[in-house]
Protein backbone atom coordinates (compact mmCIF):
# COMPACT_ATOMS: atom_id res chain seq x y z
CA UNK A 1 0.00 0.00 0.00
CA UNK A 2 1.08 3.55 -0.70
CA UNK A 3 1.54 5.95 2.19
CA UNK A 4 -0.91 8.84 2.47
CA UNK A 5 1.47 11.08 4.42
CA UNK A 6 4.57 12.44 2.69
CA UNK A 7 7.64 14.40 3.76
CA UNK A 8 6.78 18.09 4.20
CA UNK A 9 3.09 17.55 5.04
CA UNK A 10 1.58 19.22 8.08
CA UNK A 11 0.05 16.64 10.40
CA UNK A 12 -1.69 16.45 13.78
CA UNK A 13 -1.08 13.65 16.30
CA UNK A 14 -4.32 11.76 17.00
CA UNK A 15 -3.34 9.70 20.04
CA UNK A 16 -0.68 9.18 22.66
CA UNK A 17 1.15 11.55 24.95
CA UNK A 18 1.62 14.09 22.13
CA UNK A 19 -2.10 14.12 21.18
CA UNK A 20 -3.24 17.34 19.50
CA UNK A 21 0.21 18.64 18.56
CA UNK A 22 0.87 19.80 15.01
CA UNK A 23 4.10 19.67 13.09
CA UNK A 24 5.77 19.13 9.75
CA UNK A 25 6.87 15.65 8.68
CA UNK A 26 10.68 15.52 8.52
CA UNK A 27 11.12 11.94 7.32
CA UNK A 28 8.95 8.97 6.37
CA UNK A 29 10.00 5.34 6.84
CA UNK A 30 7.74 3.17 4.62
CA UNK A 31 9.31 -0.10 5.75
CA UNK A 32 8.20 0.36 9.35
CA UNK A 33 5.16 2.61 8.63
CA UNK A 34 6.59 5.39 10.79
CA UNK A 35 7.41 9.07 10.39
CA UNK A 36 9.30 11.72 12.35
CA UNK A 37 7.48 15.00 12.99
CA UNK A 38 9.28 18.25 13.77
CA UNK A 39 8.98 19.17 17.46
CA UNK A 40 6.86 16.13 18.37
CA UNK A 41 7.91 13.04 20.37
CA UNK A 42 11.26 14.55 21.36
CA UNK A 43 13.45 12.10 23.26
CA UNK A 44 16.82 12.50 24.96
CA UNK A 45 19.78 10.32 24.00
CA UNK A 46 22.85 10.11 26.18
CA UNK A 47 25.90 9.77 23.94
CA UNK A 48 29.45 8.95 24.86
CA UNK A 49 32.21 11.09 23.40
CA UNK A 50 34.56 9.47 20.92
CA UNK A 51 38.13 10.43 20.22
CA UNK A 52 39.24 11.13 16.68
CA UNK A 53 41.16 8.27 15.11
CA UNK A 54 43.98 9.38 12.84
CA UNK A 55 44.33 6.13 10.88
CA UNK A 56 40.61 5.80 10.14
CA UNK A 57 40.03 9.45 9.32
CA UNK A 58 36.85 9.55 11.39
CA UNK A 59 35.53 12.72 12.96
CA UNK A 60 35.32 13.16 16.70
CA UNK A 61 31.92 13.22 18.40
CA UNK A 62 31.27 15.20 21.53
CA UNK A 63 29.38 13.53 24.33
CA UNK A 64 26.34 14.75 26.20
CA UNK A 65 22.58 14.68 26.10
CA UNK A 66 21.14 15.07 22.60
CA UNK A 67 17.47 15.81 21.97
CA UNK A 68 15.95 14.43 18.77
CA UNK A 69 12.57 13.44 17.36
CA UNK A 70 11.66 9.76 17.59
CA UNK A 71 9.48 8.17 14.89
CA UNK A 72 5.71 7.89 15.37
CA UNK A 73 3.41 5.35 13.70
CA UNK A 74 1.75 6.78 10.61
CA UNK A 75 -1.61 5.52 11.88
CA UNK A 76 -1.32 8.03 14.76
CA UNK A 77 -0.96 10.97 12.36
CA UNK A 78 -3.62 12.80 10.36
CA UNK A 79 -3.06 15.15 7.44
CA UNK A 80 -3.90 18.84 7.98
CA UNK A 81 -5.17 20.61 4.84
CA UNK A 82 -3.33 23.84 4.01
CA UNK A 83 -6.44 25.43 2.48
CA UNK A 84 -9.02 24.78 5.22
CA UNK A 85 -6.45 24.39 8.07
CA UNK A 86 -8.31 21.39 9.52
CA UNK A 87 -7.41 17.71 10.00
CA UNK A 88 -8.89 15.71 7.17
CA UNK A 89 -8.67 12.51 5.16
CA UNK A 90 -7.08 12.44 1.74
CA UNK A 91 -8.70 11.08 -1.39
CA UNK A 92 -7.10 10.32 -4.71
CA UNK A 93 -8.60 11.82 -7.82
CA UNK A 94 -8.02 14.13 -10.76
CA UNK A 95 -7.56 17.87 -10.57
CA UNK A 96 -8.95 20.40 -13.06
CA UNK A 97 -5.77 19.96 -15.09
CA UNK A 98 -6.56 16.20 -15.35
CA UNK A 99 -3.60 15.21 -13.21
CA UNK A 100 -3.74 12.50 -10.55
CA UNK A 101 -3.37 14.06 -7.09
CA UNK A 102 -4.18 13.80 -3.41
CA UNK A 103 -7.35 15.76 -2.67
CA UNK A 104 -8.68 17.07 0.66
CA UNK A 105 -11.89 15.22 1.55
CA UNK A 106 -13.21 18.27 3.42
CA UNK A 107 -12.77 21.17 0.98
CA UNK A 108 -11.81 19.43 -2.29
CA UNK A 109 -8.55 21.34 -2.78
CA UNK A 110 -5.54 19.38 -4.07
CA UNK A 111 -2.86 18.66 -1.50
CA UNK A 112 0.79 19.58 -1.91
CA UNK A 113 2.64 17.30 -4.33
CA UNK A 114 5.50 15.10 -3.23
CA UNK A 115 9.09 16.20 -3.75
CA UNK A 116 9.71 13.17 -6.00
CA UNK A 117 6.90 14.07 -8.39
CA UNK A 118 8.12 17.63 -8.94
Amino acid sequence: MKLQILKGDTVVVRRGKEKGKRGTVKAVFPGTWQATVEGVNVVKRHTKSRAQQSNMGGASRTGGIVEKEAPLPISALQYVCEACNAPTRLRHGETKEHRRARICARCGEPARESAKGA
